[in-house]
């Protein structure tokens, strides 16, 4: 395996890591004492939108740089193909003159 698609690989990895720490982050502030206290569900209610906000922000930059290393990937695998073609093009070409 390439060590590209391996990075890439990775990236969604990690993605789904902070996604499960967001919601580890999310949720750890929440409680039932809390939810019936209104001094303390803003403090809650804020850190929910911490949690949540470190999960989705997490996993769209892991699908994100996933997607665009094997895109670029993919472009320099075939350019490199070309050029190798281009090559061995232009030395049978040599050859044969």
């Amino acid at each position: 395996m390439s060590p590209v698609f391996h990075v890439a690989s990775s990236l969604v990895l990690l993605g789904l890591i902070g996604t499960v720490l967001g919601f580890i982050i999310a949720l750890s502030g929440v409680s039932a004492q809390s939810a019936t206290n209104l001094s303390e569900t803003s403090a809650m209610v804020s850190r929910l939108i911490s949690g949540m906000s470190v999960a989705l922000y997490t996993t769209l930059e892991g699908a994100i740089l996933n997607l665009w290393l094997i895109a670029n990937y993919r472009m320099l695998a075939a350019g490199a193909a070309g050029l190798i073609n281009g090559l061995v093009a232009l030395g049978e070409d040599n050859e044969r003159s």
